[in-house]
């Protein structure tokens, strides 16, 4: 601004020096000149106002160049403060980030730091319990190494006792067997006198209760279907119980199978033969004194000792 003001100052006094030097040169005829100066007065003033003018103008150019500049300037500036804010604001913002993450690492670090030494503590205190345990195991070891030794001298004892038991239930069976032994012995002994005895009756051959009347032989034809009859008479002066068995069941049926006659009876038995090869078999009857029920001979049969001999009767299929 200053320097703008000295530019038209220095303009100014210029044209005045200018205007003052045409005066003393023109200075022959008064009415020339003073036309001449009326003239050049009017011309100077114009000029001087156009001059003043131009001056003004370009003043206000430069005031509005000036302004413009200035608020250029200002947003410049501005802009620049603006920059220079944002710029630390980011290098605080950064800062504050780096700061963060430090002091995160730094936060991370003594947890490490922390867990490291707690997990030291716990391990510690890991072992200490361990020792204590082993201790503890190599106490209980020694009480039951200790028990055990004792139980097992309490299972031998119990072994030694129960292998005493055993040899004498060994010996007191061995000791049974021998007395069974010795019974069985006398068993066989009085079964043998028994067969003896048994033997002595069957040589004295039991004289039968009872004759066959028309022979001890039956003849049957082997190709035809037949029935003949067997007739027994009671000799002795009691009622006689007869039971017949046959040797071929399968060609030859019996009725009846057992039977009683009174004494000086007769009593007939139907033997029936199908149709069957050529071939020899026997009936036997046996007989004795009448006991027991009638309706239940068979029963009697298996119980009672014969009193009676048996009789044989051959069969012949031809």
């Amino acid at each position: 601004m200053i320097d703008i003001s000295i530019l038209i100052f220095a303009i100014i006094s210029s044209l005045m020096f200018c205007g003052g030097k045409k005066k003393k040169a023109s200075g022959g005829n008064p009415s020339i000149k003073s036309t001449k100066d009326a003239t050049t007065s009017k011309k100077t003033d114009k000029e001087a106002a156009n001059t003043k003018k131009e001056e003004e103008k370009k003043k206000s150019e430069k005031k509005e160049k000036s302004k413009k500049e200035e608020v250029e300037k200002k947003k410049e500036e501005e802009q620049k403060k603006s920059e220079k804010k944002k710029e630390e604001e980011k290098k605080e913002k950064e800062k504050s980030k780096k700061e963060e993450v430090e002091k995160k690492k730094e936060e991370e670090k003594k947890k490490d730091e922390d867990k490291k030494e707690s997990d030291k503590k716990k391990e510690e205190e890991k072992k200490e319990e361990d020792e204590k345990k082993k201790e503890e195991s190599k106490k209980e070891s020694k009480k039951e190494k200790k028990e055990k030794k004792e139980e097992k001298e309490e299972e031998k004892k119990e072994e030694e006792k129960k292998e005493d038991d055993k040899k004498e239930d060994e010996k007191k069976e061995e000791e049974k067997k021998e007395d069974k032994k010795e019974e069985e012995k006398k068993e066989e002994k009085k079964e043998e006198e028994k067969k003896e005895e048994e033997k002595k009756d069957e040589k004295k051959e039991l004289a039968p209760h009872v004759s066959i009347e028309g022979g001890n032989t039956l003849e049957f034809v082997a190709s035809a279907n037949e029935q003949k009859k067997i007739v027994l008479k009671n000799r002795h002066d009691k009622t006689i119980m007869y039971k017949i068995k046959i040797s071929n069941n399968n060609v030859y049926t019996v009725n009846p199978v057992f039977g009683t006659i009174e004494p000086g009876k007769n009593g007939e038995i139907v033997v029936t033969h199908k149709t069957a090869p050529a071939k020899e078999d026997k009936l036997v009857i046996q007989n004795s004194v009448f006991t027991g029920n009638e309706q239940d001979l068979a029963k009697t049969f298996k119980a009672i000792k014969l009193t009676g001999g048996q009789l044989t009767v051959k069969i012949i299929a031809k």
